[in-house]
């Protein structure tokens, strides 16, 4: 439902919302007419309808941001998880084994390597790098998820 709704008014709901409830607490009562206490009393009874239906929708909307920002953060997880684990296993490859300085140095200029990629993926994460993770690895992605379902 919020998806449908214009990014400007989504940015600034509360100050929409609490301009609408301002509106209606002192508008209604005004249009009607009332003097005096029975313009208070109205005044009151709107105010904590209005500051009843604020609360229910900044839950609804602050419950959906929590669960888009758990997806996002499970999707970074994964992608980094999957970069780093990779990038460690050539880090393992390039371990020294050898006696030979020469043999030595190309291992660890191999490890440096590897842990400036692994740096680089931390320091330029994006949505853009998480789209084209999630892109490269659809498939597996949804394997996992199927037989996380069937477990």
């Amino acid at each position: 439902m919020l998806d449908r709704l214009p990014r400007g008014f989504i940015n600034h709901i509360e100050l929409w919302l609490s301009a609408v409830a301002l509106v209606l607490i002192f508008g209604i009562p005004a249009a009607v007419g009332p003097q005096g206490l029975d313009f208070w009393r109205l005044t009151a009874i709107i105010a904590i309808a209005v500051g009843t239906i604020h609360g229910v929708i900044f839950w609804v909307v602050r419950r959906r941001q929590r669960q888009i920002r758990r997806r996002s953060i499970r999707q970074i997880q994964q992608m980094l998880a999957d970069v780093v684990k990779n990038r460690l296993t050539a880090i393992d490859m390039y371990l020294p084994e050898e006696e030979d300085p020469e043999m030595v140095r190309q291992e660890v200029d191999g490890i440096r390597s590897s842990i400036r990629e692994i740096a680089q993926h931390v320091d330029n994460l994006s949505e853009e790098t998480l789209e084209d993770w999630e892109e490269k690895y659809e498939g597996a992605l949804q394997q996992t998820a199927e037989v996380g379902a069937t477990d």
